[in-house]
Formats: C-alpha cells, structure tokens, sequence
C-alpha cells in the first residue's frame, strides 16, 4: 500500500481505541497549541466524549507564551473552538522575560511550567498530550544520535509523568503516538477546522527540524516512522524486564532512610548484569537526589567505573553522594547544592522541600522546613545517625514549628498531629514502561 494510500482521517473505531486510554481519569487537562496535532486532539477528544456516557471531566489549556505575535490569536483561536465544542478553556500566559538564545527549548520549558501550575489548580488526574508518529520516530533518531541507551530508545511512553523542580508532577498521556501527522491533518481537514502552524518547526537550526528533513530518505531505506516507532516500543519492553530486576533488587537489598539516604549491598550489585546495574543505580539517584531525569548514560557509567576502583572510594553524580565502605554504597543528598531553600506553609495546606519530601498538614500553624545540617546544629544525639554517615543527613528535611518543636523523620522528635513528613516517590519520574501481555495467561511476562 502506497503511503498516500494511508493518509485518511483517524475514524470512530480508531479513536475509541486510541482514546481508552482516557476512560480511568476523572478529570483531564488538554494540551492544545493550535497546531494541526492538538486541534486533531481536540476534535477526536470531543466526538469521542459523545459517544461516551461515562466520559472523564475535560478542560482545554493553551498557551500564550508571547514568543511570536501570533501566539495571543492562536490562543483565543483554541478557546473559541473549545468553547463551540463544549470545553472550558483557560489561556496562560507568563511575564517572565523572552529567552535571548534557543527559543524553541525555552517555549518548550515555559509551556511545560504553565501546564502543570494549572493542572496542579484545576486538580486534574493527567495531561493529555498530543504528540504522535512521526514526533516518536524523531524522538528515537535524537536519542540515538546521542548515544542514549535501552531506556532513552524506548522514547516517548504512552502513558508517564512531568515533573518541575518546584516538585509538582502530573501524569501524562500521549493517546496518539500510533497515528502519523499527515493522518491528523487530514482529520482536521474532514472536519472543516483550520489550524496554525508555528514556523520554528521549519527551521534548520534545531536537529529535530534536521532529521525530520532526513526521513524521507530513511524512509526510501526501510526506516521509516512506524519501524522507527516499532523498534522504540520493543526497546520499551526490554526496559521493562530490567525494571522488575531493579524492583527485585531494591526490595532484598537496599535500605532507604526516612530522612532521605539510601544505602545497597556490594554483593548484591556483583551478581547484576551491567544493563540492570545501570538502572538501579539511576533509580537510586533520582530517589536520594530529587531530579525528574535520570543522568546521561555516559556519566552514570562513569560513576560505575568509579565505584568500581575500591572498597573505599566516593563520587558525586546528579546532587547526590556516593560512598562506597565496608561491603555497601551509601548515597545521599549532596550538601550545598541548589533547590534546598526552606519551604514554608501556613496551614493547613501541602508543600514540598527541595523536590524530595511532601509536608501535608491537616491543622493551622506555621511550619518550615529547612535542611537539618549537622546533627549537633540541633541538639541531636550523634547516635541517631545509627550506622549511617553523619554527613549523609546534612540535606535532610528539619520540620520546624509551631513553636519551638522540631522533627526529622528517623532521626529525631516526633511529627505534630496532622502533619505528614514523607519521601515523595521518584521512580514514576523514571518512565515504567508496563510489561508485554502473556499469551500463555500469566498477564505480564
């Protein structure tokens, strides 16, 4: 069949399919741009929510990121168009200064902190996305041009999270990473609706512009976007094998510290193939450290060679140290990096302290947290670090308040009542691509 051949709007059998994705959520932000991929969204999200009785609560965000002077029409153009179709829309805008250099990576930064500020207000379950075929076969060439290994290959996830350093994280669904652009336009288009098209895409100065001018000639090779897409998703389930190692792993042999650190047997590591080791090193630093990504694979492999050397050795990768003595590797928080300022909260209320623990208070009061420091700083019994690196509780959280009470979580004093402490859990930040089905009836492979 002659590619042209395949180019038809998508249909109501298929964007029931695609779009079942949706049904668990009770309450769904739209990312809509204007372009021909998100009106798409748009417009198959609306006919799709009519034909359902048990439709989830659906609310339309664009952004006006001021970047262009089209961009407040085109805006105003989506809410219009969510409006006749029945959706609330709201249109953010930000003050913050126009970026002198790479606009097209910092319009992609602002809109993602403008979504997830109103997702977080608007209390939605997930954002939903509109990336599709063509933009997953570009994410693969991208990544393979940066020598990325299984993890980065598998791309784009059909279902993951984005997360600020603010901390805040919403769920992310990308329902049409199956279906081309030239399929979505032709949906718009047998819908009668126009759309906008952001002239940054045809600019050759950004590399997915570069290799999307490639893929014709790819494609004349074999390569093109569904195999492209296809290899990505058979990378996803190889992810997903090394994954339930890494759970295995973390559940025998490592100790995670209410305060923060975390620690893993030697041995343990010794018996791993280097894949798994890779990545439960990875996990281990986004759940000490707090970042959304993991490192690149260069430098974590770095980091293994290194700890490799010695029984006595120490390295820093990702804000987090990582000492390995006496059969273990000990990692923690590294002291003096940046996102550890106080968080403070009049409650009741939430709020997160340097993108690692949540404080949820039920009762009035003012409380702050602030990073403990040294033990003594406070007043604390050394011999509440147990067997743990003093230094390795430096980044913990001190909960302060009200009065003179004061609580670390492991370490000392006790929460107030209806106040919660609590790790914010990082391995969703990792993309969990799910497991293949089994044929043979077992459900997951």
């Amino acid at each position: 069949m002659a590619a042209s051949d395949r180019v038809r709007p998508v249909c109501e059998t298929q964007a029931d399919a695609l779009l079942a994705l949706l049904i668990p959520f009770r309450r769904l932000a739209l990312a809509v741009s204007g372009g021909p991929d998100s009106t798409a969204l748009l417009l198959l999200v609306a006919a799709w929510r009519a034909r359902r009785t048990n439709a989830p609560e659906i609310h339309v965000l664009t952004v006006d990121h001021g970047l262009r002077p089209e961009a407040a029409e085109e805006a105003r153009a989506v809410a219009a168009l969510s409006e006749r179709l029945g959706f609330p829309c709201r249109i953010l805008t930000s003050t913050a200064p126009k970026p002198a250099a790479n606009r097209q990576a910092a319009a992609r930064d602002l809109r993602q902190g403008l979504l997830l500020a109103a997702c977080a207000e608007l209390g939605a379950d997930a954002l939903v996305l509109a990336h599709h075929l063509d933009d997953q076969a570009e994410t693969f060439l991208l990544r393979l041009a940066r020598g990325s290994g299984v993890y980065g290959l598998a791309a784009m996830p059909a279902r993951g999270f984005w997360q600020e350093d603010a901390g805040t994280c919403v769920a992310v669904l990308r329902p049409l990473l199956a279906v081309s652009k030239a399929n979505l336009i032709a949906t718009c288009e047998a819908a009668g609706e126009t759309f906008a098209e952001d002239p940054s895409n045809e600019d050759p100065a950004y590399a997915r512009t570069r290799l999307r001018a490639l893929m014709p000639a790819l494609a004349r090779e074999g390569l093109d976007a569904e195999t492209l897409a296809a290899t990505a998703a058979r990378l996803a389930s190889a992810a997903a094998v090394v994954d339930a190692q890494v759970d295995a792993v973390l559940a025998s042999a490592a100790v995670f510290h209410p305060a923060g650190p975390a620690r893993v047997s030697v041995a343990a590591l010794t018996r791993l193939p280097r894949e798994t080791l890779l990545r439960l090193l990875a996990r281990l630093l986004a759940d000490v450290g707090g970042e959304a990504y993991p490192p690149r694979l260069v430098r974590l492999e770095g980091l293994v060679e290194r700890l490799a050397e010695s029984d006595r050795v120490q390295a820093t990768l990702s804000g987090v140290v990582a000492r390995r003595r006496d059969g273990e590797i000990v990692f923690w928080r590294e002291p003096g990096r940046t996102g550890r300022a106080p968080a403070d909260l009049n409650g009741p209320g939430r709020v997160v302290f340097d993108r690692r623990f949540l404080l949820e208070a039920e009762c009035g009061g003012y409380f702050r947290i602030v990073p403990l420091g040294r033990l003594s700083d406070h007043g604390f019994d050394r011999k509440a670090a147990g067997d743990w690196p003093s230094q390795a509780f430096a980044g913990a959280p001190l909960l302060l308040g009200p009065g003179d009470a004061s609580y670390c979580p492991g370490l000392a004093g006790e929460a107030p009542a209806g106040v919660r402490l609590v790790p914010i859990a990082r391995r969703e930040s990792l993309w969990r691509p799910e497991l293949g089905a089994n044929p043979f009836g077992r459900g997951e492979i």
